[in-house]
């Protein structure tokens, strides 16, 4: 967590006026009291309202989230929160827990634009049941998924 924590404060510090704004709307939004920390109850209430995947509500996830172990979420560490659903980072398939590094994607989903399937290492790796339509032949690490993209020029970056 601690590296997509780097990586969210890289984009804070580097985003325009106008996105800055709109993380700490989303900060204030969350932080009802005002008092520039996130309960858990607070976390808990806005991710129910704002519909995000039950497996991210949970209090293991806020505990993963809270990395100075405060019990209550700072700037910082909500900011690692937005990132990661701005990024839509992954949640596996299999296991259901959230995924920090690398994983497998479902190529045969991700190119026909249907609903993303992913899976951590440890359950791509054990040879288990996917619990996906498509076959392992067609997952590809992340690290490849992107290079994929250098084949085929994106839509709105022709």
């Amino acid at each position: 967590m601690e590296a997509l924590r780097k990586v969210a404060l890289a984009y804070y510090n580097s985003g325009t006026d106008e996105e800055r704004r709109l993380f700490n709307q989303f900060f204030q939004s969350m932080d009802k009291d005002g008092n520039r920390r996130v309960s858990y109850r607070e976390f808990s209430d806005f991710m129910s309202l704002q519909a995000h995947d039950e497996n991210m509500r949970t209090r293991d996830f806020f505990n993963q989230l809270d990395i100075d172990g405060s019990g209550r979420l700072d700037f910082k560490e909500v900011l690692t929160l937005y990132y990661i659903l701005k990024s839509r980072r992954p949640i596996c398939g299999r296991c259901r827990i959230f995924i920090t590094n690398e994983y497998f994607a479902c190529m045969r989903c991700f190119e026909t634009g249907s609903a993303a399937y992913s899976i951590c290492l440890e359950c791509f790796g054990d040879k288990g049941s996917l619990n996906h339509n498509h076959v392992r032949s067609y997952f590809v690490d992340n690290f490849s998924l992107l290079e994929s993209l250098r084949k085929k020029p994106l839509p709105n970056h022709q």
